[in-house]
């Protein structure tokens, strides 16, 4: 039987730690197990795709899937895009007069196929939705 090469683990130059380390330890702080991240997000992260993730054999999921375990581990999704090799915007490439932060962390892809008034209108959504999410937290 032959060995299977090991892949090297996609890392950031911030602190070293590869995108699956950084992942479980932050499952792992917060007590879930991976079929408890399966059902936070409604299997759209599974327990078997996870743990792959998380031993470092899949170095490069998808942006959807990052901003799922973002949202449940209250990580930086902008972080988790790096780390995982995704290309993100930079600000001279960011919609302009778009609220920067508001854009930071979606994949670069999706912003240069938008026109300027999708640019706005998405940057105003977002604010809109952010601006839902810290209300509902501060309601509970």
């Amino acid at each position: 039987m032959t060995p299977t090469p090991r892949r090297e683990p996609q890392v950031t130059p911030t602190d070293g730690r590869a995108l699956g380390d950084h992942l479980k330890d932050a499952r792992r702080a917060m007590h879930l197990t991976l079929r408890d991240v399966e059902a936070k997000t409604n299997r759209a992260v599974t327990n078997g795709y996870l743990s792959q993730i998380e031993n470092n054999a899949i170095k490069s999921p998808s942006p959807n899937v990052l901003y799922h375990l973002a949202e449940i581990y209250g990580l930086d999704y902008s972080d988790l895009l790096e780390r995982a090799g995704h290309r993100t915007p930079t600000p001279t490439q960011r919609a302009g007069g778009a609220d920067e932060r508001l854009l930071a962390g979606l994949p670069l892809r999706a912003l240069e196929e938008l026109n300027d008034e999708e640019r706005r209108e998405l940057t105003e959504y977002v604010a809109f939705m952010r601006q839902r999410r810290e209300r509902r937290e501060n309601d509970s």
